[in-house]
């Protein structure tokens, strides 16, 4: 297919050339390659898919290897739901779901009965259940046509564009068609507010951003609900991961190559590309690059090595010391000190993580026995026990600490039980939390203040929650929160008007050592 390849820009402006990817500290992997997809679990383990079909785990210093599971495929991606399973999209067999057992199974594999799904690459899970995972070409299959590798290139060279993203309902089981019409649509990730899916479409070198409740959206035919957020990249994106403080990671597999736009308006000079030797085929030389970008659209980080020492960076993981860089064809795991954000205090940093954040209840359909009282320790109301609430960032001023941003980026969810106590003030309180990659619980109690206070239909509360079943190396936790209640039961505004509605929470973890 014949199509308009914009001018490359080459390495200028937020891409301008540098050599800070230079110099990687590596994880030996034995005899695995080709760390392709890399992230943080909810044991707070480092988890990697390989070429072999393995999914390797291991300490988040590259110890204590062992293989999790194998899919008898080739995962591109993977993500993990609420209750801590795997669910990874698998390039040979589909959409997979690997529970604490390990054992593998096949969660969708087609959209219909006639319209499988050839190409799974990367997958996102959002906070309602919902999976969402690309389906990079629906004309080559890496089954089929000779691997990921060569079914990437096929379908890419073809520019046929029938790449797509698709959702999958936990719930019904069932497969949609989000958006249609990328060429090769690989990495894949979610908005802070779970309204909007960001997506590499690989074989134009851009980045989209589209409505997340979409249903067979065209992106070729214009639409408000499908924006192009990132365009006339140097170099093929592949996988996007959420980082820390708002940022997404993308990976440039390879910079672009002249003579590929060159030949981009003339088909019958590609088909005989295809006839040649691999060798031939004008994919870009070695080089290594991966950067990160808000959502809406900023370049905040550039990283790159034009050596390409570190072959094929297809995209990279953030935790709050390091970068691990992902890489289709590596012998290692790549990594490298990574620590942008201020401290202030070595001694406390070393002795517990500190968070300041804002939540807000949102609506979320009630699980029958969710509250049981044979999980919580407690009797739960009849009506209204569950509530379920996001937690979002702030940014405050520096001179004084005045929060001038209560709704920054999206970092944690908090589903919770609530139930009556002798004291009609008191309520007891249990819950389950997700921040970032850990998950914890708590327990404890949330107590009225007063009553129409600072005006009329508004209750001040407090909470306070200890924390438990936190991961190495936290020891335990407590999340407090200052709530104000009102006749809004849900989101950012209060009712009546005027207040920050829901809470300011901090959430405040302690480390092993501090025991000591």
């Amino acid at each position: 297919m014949a199509w308009i390849a914009p001018t490359p820009p080459g390495y200028t402006g937020a891409h301008a050339s540098n050599t800070r990817l230079s110099g990687l500290r590596t994880i030996d992997i034995g005899n695995e390659f080709g760390p392709e997809h890399i992230a943080v679990g909810p044991d707070n383990k480092l988890y990697a898919a390989m070429t072999s079909g393995n999914l390797v785990r291991m300490d988040l210093d590259g110890t204590h290897q062992e293989i999790f599971a194998n899919t008898q495929g080739r995962v591109l991606g993977f993500d993990f739901d609420r209750d801590g399973r795997m669910i990874a999209a698998d390039a040979m067999r589909g959409l997979l779901i690997i529970d604490a057992a390990r054992r593998v199974s096949v969660l969708t594999d087609r959209v219909s009965s006639d319209d499988p799904v050839r190409y799974a690459n990367s997958v996102v899970v959002a906070t309602d259940g919902t999976i969402y995972f690309t389906d990079a070409s629906t004309r080559f299959s890496p089954a089929q046509w000779g691997g990921t590798y060569e079914a990437s290139v096929l379908d890419i060279l073809e520019q046929a564009a029938s790449g797509r993203v698709l959702a999958y309902d936990p719930a019904t089981a069932s497969t949609r068609v989000v958006a249609r019409g990328f060429s090769f649509a690989n990495g894949i990730a979610l908005s802070s507010d779970g309204r909007a899916l960001f997506v590499a479409e690989t074989g134009r070198y851009r980045i989209w951003k589209i409505e997340s409740h979409a249903r067979d959206l065209d992106i070729r035919q214009d639409s408000p609900r499908a924006t192009v957020l990132l365009d006339n990249l140097p170099g093929y994106p592949d996988n996007l991961l959420r980082g820390r403080d708002g940022r997404i990671w993308a990976g440039l597999f390879r910079p672009r190559n002249p003579a590929a736009d060159s030949l981009s308006q003339k088909p019958f000079m590609r088909k005989v590309l295809l006839r040649m030797p691999r060798s031939l085929l004008p994919v870009g030389d070695p080089y290594s690059h991966v950067f990160a970008f808000d959502e809406s659209g900023h370049v905040i980080e550039d990283l790159q090595d034009p050596s390409g020492a570190y072959p094929e960076t297809t995209g990279a993981t953030e935790t709050a010391d390091r970068l691990y860089i992902h890489s289709l064809h590596a012998p290692a795991i790549g990594w490298m000190p990574y620590a942008p954000a201020k401290t202030t205090s070595k001694s406390a940093a070393a002795l517990e993580d500190i968070y300041i954040l804002r939540s807000i209840r949102e609506q979320q359909a009630p699980v029958i026995d969710w509250c049981a009282s044979s999980k919580t320790g407690f009797e739960p109301f009849s009506t209204d026990a569950e509530r379920s609430f996001s937690f979002w960032s702030v940014d405050t001023r520096l001179d004084d600490g005045r929060v001038i941003d209560a709704r920054n980026t999206r970092v944690a969810e908090l589903r919770g039980c609530f139930g009556p106590t002798r004291d009609r003030a008191r309520q007891n309180f249990y819950a389950e939390i997700q921040l970032g990659a850990i998950s914890f619980r708590g327990r404890g109690e949330c107590l009225a203040l007063m009553t129409d206070f600072p005006a009329i239909g508004l209750f001040p509360v407090r909470c306070q929650l200890i924390l438990s079943d936190l991961p190495t190396p936290f020891a335990g936790g407590l999340l407090t929160t200052n709530t104000l209640t009102s006749g809004a039961p849900f989101g950012g505004d209060t009712e009546p008007p005027g207040y920050t509605q829901a809470s300011i929470a901090t959430i405040r973890l302690w480390k092993e050592s501090a025991r000591r």
